[in-house]
């Protein structure tokens, strides 16, 4: 290929240390011209799930043809193997420990292959730092054109993670759980991906396995757990400051927040917490 591909990177290592760096200097050294860019390194030690969502929520904006290193791998060391996933629009490298599952969820024509070939690696292999020596370098290699088959064998069934809850009870709910705190405590929940119809509200599920629906009316409300009923918005500003507001986040998802406050704190909410939409009575 001629221009080498852009290579994007999703780690949970933080910025305190160098490891991050010697990412970036190992793929300086072998694909100095691929624009590389971060994704985050900010995820939750060891969060796979964590991971696998935000993925999920920046596929669209990820170029054509991209790289994607992504190391949240608290099985480092083990037996867990190391791949890369060609699909027909990215490179995914990274652990099989089911970090690319989301983002794999509606992609057909995929394949994997394990990271076994020395020339592709740097040697020797740390037991602990395969992010430098592993991830770093067959992502620097793709991106200069080498075929994902050089890097290794194929492989068969990849990790999956489990999928968060969404379901839709009756005629007039919907139900999923909080998946995301973001670091403003709006909720991100897995009701989605919705938008807003002239005759209410089209689900359109993120979710494989689940039936897209609509949910008739003009008016909706959310709850949390056993908390309040909290009125769907547009945006922040259809609501006072200090009040809790629904609307559907950037993702197509449904999220909670509170203007110029957090949702999270002002309902003691947590990962896995049961959320409902339906129509207000």
């Amino acid at each position: 290929m001629s221009k080498p591909r852009p290579i994007a990177l999703l780690t949970d290592f933080g910025l305190q240390d160098t490891y991050v760096g010697a990412m970036k200097a190992v793929i300086a050294g072998i694909a100095p011209q691929a624009p590389v860019f971060d994704l985050t390194h900010a995820i939750p030690q060891g969060d796979i799930r964590r991971g696998a969502f935000e993925l999920w929520r920046v596929r669209l904006a990820l170029p054509s043809g991209s790289v994607v290193v992504g190391v949240v791998d608290p099985g480092v060391g083990t037996q867990r193997t190391p791949i890369v996933i060609a699909t027909p629009e990215l490179l995914l490298v990274g652990p099989d420990n089911g970090l690319f599952s989301y983002l794999l969820a509606d992609v057909g024509g995929i394949q994997a292959y394990a990271l076994e070939n020395p020339a592709y690696r740097l040697e020797p292999v740390s037991t602990t730092f395969h992010g430098r020596d592993i991830f770093a370098p067959a992502g620097a290699h793709l991106a200069t054109g080498v075929p994902p088959d050089a890097l290794g064998p194929a492989v068969g069934d990849l990790l999956r993670l489990p999928w968060p809850h969404l379901d839709s009870p009756d005629a007039s709910t919907l139900a999923g759980e909080v998946i995301h705190i973001d670091r403003f405590g709006n909720l991100v929940t897995s009701i989605g991906l919705l938008k807003h119809r002239a005759e209410g509200l089209a689900l359109t599920p993120w979710i494989p396995g689940r039936e897209g629906r609509s949910l008739p009316g003009t008016r909706f409300e959310a709850r949390l757990g056993s908390g309040p009923t909290i009125p769907m918005g547009r945006t922040f500003g259809d609501v006072s400051r200090g009040e809790l507001v629904c609307y559907v986040g950037s993702d197509g998802l449904l999220e909670i927040a509170v203007r110029d406050g957090s949702a999270a704190e002002r309902l003691g909410a947590a990962n896995g917490q049961p959320v409902w939409l339906a129509q207000k009575g």
